[in-house]
């Protein structure tokens, strides 16, 4: 699942990100990558937790980036490529979408620049 924090909260009933993906997971979700606004991603899956975060905050409207990330996490999971690499290219092209002049595309010069400057973090183990 792909929840934003407010989405997350609602459904797990906690306010904490690092709790509610936790919660999720307890309550039979596969994967869940929360959507964290400026903060990027949080992704907790059964091969890991990550938290994947743009080098600054992105300005513009972000119209559609939730679904930008939803693209990115797909294609990289039809390349086969790892959790980490699917947070990079999620976070790079959610950024991209916000900072697009358009609502709801997204600025494929940004989204190239951020590929190798978005960073991504493991997170320990927790419950």
């Amino acid at each position: 699942v792909k929840p934003n924090a407010d989405e997350l909260a609602v459904l797990t009933g906690s306010q904490d990100p690092e709790r509610a993906t936790r919660d999720a997971r307890r309550r039979g979700a596969h994967a869940v990558v929360a959507s964290l606004g400026a903060d990027g991603l949080l992704a907790r899956t059964p091969d890991g937790t990550w938290q994947a975060r743009p080098p600054a905050p992105v300005r513009g409207n972000p119209t559609g980036a939730g679904d930008s990330a939803v693209a990115g996490l797909l294609s990289a999971l039809a390349e086969g490529l790892p959790w980490p690499e699917r947070l990079v290219r999620a976070v790079a092209l959610s950024a991209a979408t916000v900072a697009a002049p358009v609502a709801g595309e997204f600025d494929p010069s940004t989204y190239e620049a951020l590929l190798t400057r978005v960073t991504v973090t493991t997170k320990a183990p927790t419950g």
